[in-house]
Formats: C-alpha cells, sequence, structure tokens
C-alpha cells in the first residue's frame, strides 16, 4: 500500500560524497544524490547495474514463473488494470473502513508515479500463454526519520493460484537484494494493522517498526487510533552469501529464504 506521506530529504550539495563501511568494515563512499542518480537511469541501465537483466524464472518443482522489471511509464493499458484489479481483489476491503479510503482513481495516478517500478510475474508453460501471477512495485526515494535513501515498497500482490510456492518471500527478497547493491540504507513498506497474517510474513522476514511509524494520538475528547503501521529492514549491512554472488541476483540468508516456503505467501494480500 501506499506511503503515507511523502518525505523529502534535508537539502545537500549536488553530488557530494559521504562514506559507511561494508560488511567487511572497508569505507566505501555513497553519492547524497543516489536517489535521483538511480531514478534517472533507465530501465536496460537500471538492470545492468543492479539486477543483471530485465528478466528471470524463479522455479519450484515443475512449476516456472518468468519475473520481468518494467518502469510504470512503459506499463501496457492490459498489464495495469491487471495490477489494479489484483490490488482491488485482494485489498479493497482492508482499505474501504481505514484512513486511506478506496480511491480508485488515486490509486490509478499513484501506480503510474514515473518513479515506480514494477516486478511483474507470470506463470511459464510450455506452448500456452504467460498467465499473470502477481507483482511487487516499489520506488527509490527519500523517507524515515531521520530521512534516508530507501527502497519502498508500495505493493505486492499474488493471485490465489501462486500462493503457496515462496514468491512473496522471493520478491520480498528481491527487493532487499536491489536496496542493498544500490546503496540505500532501508527497506520499507506499510502494512494494515488489520492485516495479521501480512504483519506476521513482514515479521518474519526480519522487518520492524519503522521509527517513523505514528503513534496513537490523544485529543481533547478520544483517542485517535493508527490503522497501519509503517515497517523497515536495513539492509545497509548485509552480507551476501556465495549464491547470491553466483546467480548475480543478491538474496541473502536473512532475507527471504530465511521462511519456510510452504506457508510464506499463503495470505489473500501482502500489505
Amino acid at each position: 500500500m501506499a506511503k503515507r506521506k511523502r518525505t523529502m530529504p534535508d537539502p545537500q550539495p549536488p553530488h557530494t560524497k559521504q562514506t559507511r563501511e561494508d560488511e567487511t568494515g572497508k569505507t566505501i563512499k555513497r553519492s547524497k544524490n543516489i536517489v535521483d542518480e538511480t531514478n534517472a537511469l533507465d530501465a536496460a541501465s537500471l538492470a545492468d547495474q543492479y539486477f543483471d537483466q530485465t528478466h528471470w524464472h524463479y522455479a519450484r518443482g515443475s512449476d516456472v514463473s518468468k519475473i520481468t522489471l518494467t518502469f510504470a511509464e512503459d506499463l501496457t493499458t492490459a498489464e495495469l488494470n491487471r495490477c489494479f484489479n489484483l490490488i482491488e481483489g485482494t485489498s479493497r476491503e482492508d482499505y474501504e473502513p481505514s484512513s486511506f479510503g478506496w480511491h480508485p482513481t488515486r490509486k490509478r495516478r499513484e501506480m503510474k508515479e514515473k518513479e515506480m517500478r514494477y516486478l511483474q510475474v507470470y506463470k511459464a508453460s510450455p506452448g500456452e500463454p504467460d498467465q499473470f501471477e502477481g507483482f511487487l512495485s516499489f520506488m527509490v526515494t527519500h523517507d524515515s526519520s531521520p530521512v534516508v535513501p530507501v527502497l519502498y515498497i508500495y505493493e505486492i500482490h499474488l493471485t490465489d493460484n501462486a500462493r503457496g510456492k515462496g514468491l512473496g518471500c522471493f520478491l520480498v527478497g528481491v527487493a532487499d537484494s536491489v536496496a542493498r547493491k544500490i546503496g540505500l540504507e532501508k527497506v520499507m513498506l506499510t502494512c494494515f494493522l488489520s492485516n495479521t497474517t501480512a504483519r506476521s510474513f513482514y515479521d518474519r522476514l526480519g522487518y520492524k517498526t519503522d521509527v517513523c511509524s505514528p503513534e496513537d494520538r490523544t485529543t481533547r475528547k478520544k483517542i485517535v487510533k493508527v490503522d497501519y503501521v509503517i515497517m523497515s529492514k536495513d539492509v545497509s549491512a548485509m552480507m551476501p552469501t556465495e549464491t547470491e554472488h553466483d546467480s548475480g541476483l543478491e538474496v541473502s540468508q536473512s532475507d527471504s529464504f530465511a521462511l519456510d516456503e510452504d506457508d510464506a505467501d499463503e495470505y489473500p494480500s501482502l500489505e
């Protein structure tokens, strides 16, 4: 689901550098303009630098899923409609009674924002058309408190037939890996408190309540309770495994595959 509000970074001199230590303690430099620089990359450059390819396959048993990186501006009308319809089918009941409300036009506008990126998932069957299985959408932006560069997961949804195969774990693992490779500080997301299964899913993936997540507030007449939580995972010093280096796509042992894949994504929505 969407961020509750946009957060802009503190003013900084352009193209200046800051340093941090990697997992070995070695000091590395990172541009303070990392968000702008990443968002300025075209799809081919982003894939080449941080994904190693624009599409790949996820196999479990005889099931093979094809995952494709797509920019929002490159989504076809059919692809956008498939993603929107899946959100509506899995999450409308959570949105409607919430402080966000359900606003189809607003949601579609958000889905088409220039910096939005999609990982679309399709079941690949020989001799048959690819079957849509779900997607994860994300944006490289600034958030948290103090403001830091992050990868923000906006949506992650799977169809009924795609659940129980570890796809949810894999997609979140891809997001974690890409954020780490870019040099971002965190991966963040927003989760409805009413969706307890999704909250448990993210807990088990190592996500914690972020410092910027709102708390209930007391007014003169009542207590105003929040109905969502902002969660995050620090990826600034995660160590990749040998498998990650071999595959080109990094998914650390502390990321998605630390879960039992059989029950990792059985939920109607992972928001």
